[in-house]
């Protein structure tokens, strides 16, 4: 889109774009720090509760270290009306291997290692019922992270994710067969 033309009969001018984004990166820092925030804010709850809390927080975690999140990011992209830049939301997925500080994402995976032994420890042999029941819960606290993390506010809107976002009306949904990750 190198230039985007508006009908002069209506009062618009002729807009071109300056400084396309490149990489889309977000900060380990933030996401270290406000995963940390969440986690203290949900602590207080049944057994049950921290169990489904500590999978959706997994199900965030593992996703963003393997296939990535896709979200927006404002670019840095710039349309000068006047002296005034503008800036887009522009579509882009979000890796670990992408992101800034490594000593936070390095505490980030240490995190989700954490977090796959215990759950794997604690799910084990878990009547059906019950892990379909853990696996719908953990699927909203999936999507409350994902809202706190990556949502408008901070630039961002996770939209692979089913009911994250905070213009999403879709209901959480855990992964497919996710039963047979912890065995």
């Amino acid at each position: 889109m190198d230039k985007m033309m508006k009908d002069n009969n209506l009062g618009f001018v002729h807009l071109k774009e300056i400084n396309p984004p490149s990489v889309p990166r977000v900060s380990g820092r933030y996401l270290d720090r406000w995963t940390r925030i969440w986690e203290d804010a949900h602590n207080n709850g049944t057994p049950f509760e921290i169990t489904a809390r500590d999978l959706g927080e997994f199900w965030l975690l593992d996703q963003f270290f393997t296939t990535g999140i896709r979200g927006y990011v404002q670019s840095t992209m710039g349309i000068w009306l006047s002296d005034s830049p503008v800036s887009y939301l522009e579509s882009a997925i979000f890796t670990a291997s992408r992101a800034r500080h490594p000593g936070h994402i390095r505490n980030l995976d240490m995190k989700r290692e954490l977090l796959f032994r215990r759950l794997s420890d604690g799910l084990k042999g878990l009547p059906v019922d019950t892990m379909q029941s853990l696996g719908a819960r953990g699927a909203v606290y999936r999507a409350d992270l994902a809202d706190a993390l990556f949502d408008v506010v901070h630039g961002m809107l996770t939209g692979d994710i089913p009911g994250a976002g905070t213009l999403r009306s879709m209901k959480p949904a855990p992964p497919r067969s996710w039963e047979k990750r912890f065995g």
